[in-house]
């Protein structure tokens, strides 16, 4: 690691007194010179002063979620050149860290995602959480149009520039989720790169709560699908409304060209809300389109600077 570049590790913790002296010590090893920022998130053990005594520096984020841990961790290493975050579990094993910040140091990439689903360990990875990760994987495919392969890996190296200009806001699991999207529809250059997955060190307990965290992850992009793909969004919305309203106003129109009257008037007026509806969706979507778009450049300007 050359002297003049400045790394950090951040490595967000929840409860983790049994792994957490085990991963500081294995990143201060693998990674001589960097700074180890443990990022303590309400824990109730002794999280903090075990990871302090193994030589990391310690911060507290109070607000509980993975998401507040990781903003506090990247807040306090602004000065860093290169950035990787891990968890604080000990799953990831240390010695992938230089493949990871290597990719990105060479400019190969604003952002490496250690992709777990290649090599794991037996019992590691439920298969619960491996079938929710492909299907969002999947979801990620058809609502973004963009492929990866691991859209939760806790295992992440980073550009200063793409931390610098990424609106990140997740408060919970769902963080990882936001990096990806944020990275991928932004046009940042993504690289996916195998790294090794094992079980929890003894004594840790997995946060995630897979149908809860699921769900809210769940909410997490269909709001970035929104915000970030708005015409398509609000075009889908206008199309189900118009379809529908096609479809009562059809029946109402075949019987005034029968009857000559207009006799389900309550199908008429739900056809033409229906039909206002779709043409106020697709407005909202063409008009949040330009927006978004004027905000892509935005950020692309500042990227140069």
């Amino acid at each position: 690691m050359s002297s003049a570049e400045k790394v950090a590790v951040v490595i967000p913790c929840h409860n983790e007194a049994c792994a957490i002296a085990k991963v500081v010590r294995d990143f201060r090893a693998a990674l001589p010179g960097a700074r180890i920022v443990v990022v303590d998130n309400a824990s109730s053990d002794q999280t903090a002063e075990i990871a302090r005594s193994a030589g990391a520096e310690v911060a507290f984020e109070s607000r509980r979620g993975k998401g507040y841990a990781l903003l506090r961790g990247f807040a306090m290493t602004r000065t860093a050149d290169y950035v990787i975050m891990v968890d604080g579990d000990d799953t990831y094993p240390a010695d992938d860290a230089r493949k990871l910040l290597d990719c990105v140091r060479a400019g190969l990439a604003d952002m490496a995602i250690g992709t777990r689903l290649q090599t794991f360990a037996e019992d590691a990875y439920p298969p619960l959480h491996n079938l929710g990760n492909r299907l969002f994987v999947l979801l990620v495919r058809i609502l973004f149009g963009v492929r990866t392969t691991d859209l939760f890996s806790g295992y992440r190296a980073f550009s200063r520039r793409f931390l610098e200009i990424s609106p990140l806001i997740a408060q919970g699991f769902e963080i990882e989720t936001e990096l990806s999207l944020q990275a991928l529809t932004a046009n940042f250059v993504v690289a996916e790169i195998p790294v090794h997955y094992r079980e929890r060190a003894t004594g840790s307990t997995s946060k995630l709560r897979t149908v809860r965290d699921g769900y809210r992850i769940l909410l997490a992009l269909l709001a970035f699908f929104r915000d970030y793909r708005p015409l398509t969004f609000f075009g889908a919305i206008a199309l189900a409304f118009a379809g529908w309203g096609f479809g009562i106003g059809g029946v109402v129109v075949s019987e005034y060209l029968r009857t000559g009257q207009i006799l389900r008037i309550p199908s008429a007026i739900l056809c033409i809300g229906l039909m206002m509806l779709s043409a106020v969706s697709a407005i909202a979507g063409v008009v949040l389109s330009s927006i978004s778009r004027r905000a892509y450049e935005i950020m692309a300007l500042i990227g140069r600077r």
